[in-house]
Formats: C-alpha cells, sequence, structure tokens
C-alpha cells in the first residue's frame, strides 16, 4: 500500500492542527476535513472561520463542520469514507462511537512526552513549571483520554525566550513531521508501539482565570513563568486603577529586595519594575485594558501619571509606585 491510498479523515480546528493538515494532505488521500462551525465574532459579529477550516478552503478540502459527534447521520458519512486512520490534532474528545470506525485506528498528537502532562494545556503547563525541555508524542487514542499506545516522540528545547506562541510553534511543527512515519509505522511495525507507564503520569488541566492572575509575592522567576506561558494570549494580568493590565513581555532581574513587595521602584523611558516576593521583574510589553499591547515606552508616555498610582495586583497585593517619577 503506497501512501496515496491511505483514506485519512483529519479532525483539527485551530493554528496548532495546520502544519499535521498540511502534511497530511501532501502525504495521503485525505478524504475530508472535521472542524469546528463558523462562529460569529467582535463588536461587528464578523462570521470567523476556524484557522483549519480556512486553511482547507485554500487547499479546496472536503469539509464537514459543526457537527454533532454523536449523530446517526455524521457516523454513517465517516463510514462511507472508508478511512484507514483519522487523525486529531487540537480537536474535540472522540466518543467511542466513532472510534471503531478507521480500519487501524485514530492517532492524536499531544503536545508533550507522554504520560507527562496529560490533559489540556501541556505547553503552558511546561512553561509554568520553568521545564527546560518538552516534545510532541503521537499516540493511538483510547476512551480515556491521552493515555494510549505511543506510536512516537520528538524532544523540544524550551530556549529562555520560548513564550506559549513560539513553543506552540516549534511543536505544532514537530508534529506535522511525525504524522507520516507514525501512520506507516502502525500499518508495518505495530508491535514497537509503547504502553504508556501510568505511575509516571502528570496532569496538565485547562487554564482557568485565576491561573492568569500575577501574585507579586511569588519570586520574579515563577511571575515571568506565568507571563510567558499566557503569551501571546490569554495574557497574565494585575491591575491599575482598577483597570486590567496584561503583560506579554518581561524578564527576571536581580536587585537588593530593599523594595515593598509589590511597587514599581524604578521607571526608565523604556521599562518598568517591579518588586516580587524575590527579585524584580522588568515589563517590557503591556496592554492596558481597553487599549492595544504596546512596548512599555510607549505606555510609560501615555500613562503620564504612572508614578503617583497606586497598581493592584488581583491578588490584592498592593503596588505602590514611585511619588518622584524618573524617567
Amino acid at each position: 500500500m503506497s501512501n496515496k491510498d491511505i483514506n485519512i479523515i483529519f479532525f483539527g480546528n485551530t493554528d496548532f492542527s495546520n502544519p499535521t493538515l498540511l502534511a497530511c494532505n501532501n502525504s495521503f488521500n485525505l478524504k475530508a476535513v472535521v472542524t469546528n462551525k463558523s462562529k460569529k465574532m467582535g463588536r461587528g459579529q464578523k462570521i470567523l472561520d476556524t484557522p483549519v477550516m480556512t486553511l482547507a478552503k485554500e487547499e479546496n478540502l472536503k469539509i464537514i463542520e459543526g457537527v454533532d459527534l454523536n449523530d446517526a447521520s455524521f457516523i454513517d458519512q465517516l463510514k462511507d469514507l472508508n478511512p484507514d486512520f483519522f487523525v486529531v490534532v487540537a480537536y474535540r474528545i472522540l466518543p467511542k462511537s466513532l472510534l471503531g470506525i478507521p480500519k487501524y485506528g485514530s492517532i492524536n498528537i499531544h503536545s508533550s512526552l507522554l504520560p507527562k502532562y496529560r490533559g489540556a494545556a501541556p505547553i503552558q503547563h511546561a512553561l509554568l513549571n520553568q521545564e527546560d525541555s518538552t516534545g510532541v508524542s503521537t499516540f493511538l487514542i483510547e476512551p480515556k483520554v491521552d493515555t494510549g499506545k505511543i506510536i512516537d516522540q520528538l524532544k523540544i528545547e524550551i530556549t529562555k525566550d520560548d513564550n506559549y506562541g513560539s513553543l506552540s510553534k516549534k511543536l505544532s511543527e514537530a508534529g506535522a513531521d511525525l504524522i507520516e512515519s507514525s501512520i506507516n509505522k502502525c500499518l508495518h511495525h505495530s508491535s514497537e508501539l509503547i504502553e504508556q507507564d501510568n505511575s509516571m503520569a502528570t496532569l496538565a488541566p485547562k487554564i482557568s482565570k485565576d491561573d492568569l492572575k500575577i501574585n507579586w509575592s511569588d519570586k520574579s522567576d515563577t511571575i515571568l513563568a506565568k507571563v510567558r506561558a499566557f503569551s501571546p494570549t490569554p495574557g497574565a494580568f494585575t491591575t491599575i486603577n482598577s483597570k486590567r493590565l496584561k503583560i506579554f513581555k518581561a524578564e527576571s532581574i536581580n536587585n537588593d529586595n530593599n523594595h515593598e513587595i509589590g511597587s514599581i521602584y524604578h521607571v526608565d523611558k523604556n521599562f518598568f519594575d517591579v518588586q516580587c516576593g524575590q527579585n524584580a521583574l522588568r515589563l517590557h510589553n503591556v496592554q492596558l485594558e481597553g487599549k492595544k499591547a504596546m512596548d512599555s515606552k510607549d505606555f510609560i508616555v501615555g500613562y503620564q501619571d504612572l508614578g503617583s498610582n497606586t497598581l493592584i495586583s488581583v491578588s490584592y497585593t498592593h503596588l505602590t509606585l514611585p511619588t518622584n517619577r524618573e524617567v
């Protein structure tokens, strides 16, 4: 059987899915793409497609959108396509009613080295925990989430400059690189698939709004990890004058720890420094509620009373700014 004789149905929604969608289309007989329905978004209620739907349209692929996964007619539609594999990347959890349809099984690409970081947010949790590496896993889907036999894995270094956006891009491309060999391994070397060691499993649950809140009594390295984990979206935040201030880029700096925790003790032309529980955080890119994201130098220029207000974190730690502003 050549690659182009292998029938694939692809399931995905996000930008993370797209490199693997392209890889499947280039290497196999891609019968259909299943993705969420277009939604009305924003003030103008403009209809927006998922990134997967946008790419599928560009590639002139058959699209099945916005379906009830347990609907009998949808299940019959999938069966009629005679798939050898489902490939699932950043989609919903497939019900048992679908898992028996493909001849050889359903493959998921997960952005961690399983069994580590099972769950919805493995990239964010790897950054929050200040890991120096992570990776992608391909595995056969079982009814219990993220527990199936591992087909292949690829380790990826996490650099000090990585945030959620950059690391997600690396991992999505790594997953795409694995899909062709993973499908062929399932076909020709299925005995080499590895059972996961459940005793080594860790969890990466969905991110909540509370996870985004900055507590300035934490160490600067801990707060920086949170900034990186939630940049460029959805953004770790504090508040200033009752308005939310998201922080997208920062660095941890050593200082003498002689300032009140939470105080903005230094304002420069290009950045400002906040005292943390240990050491300080230097802010380089922020977004005030109702405004666009901007470099700190532009925020400082536009926020003329920065030196005489109180910044209050969502953990209710008061951040006192310097009375005399020196820029």
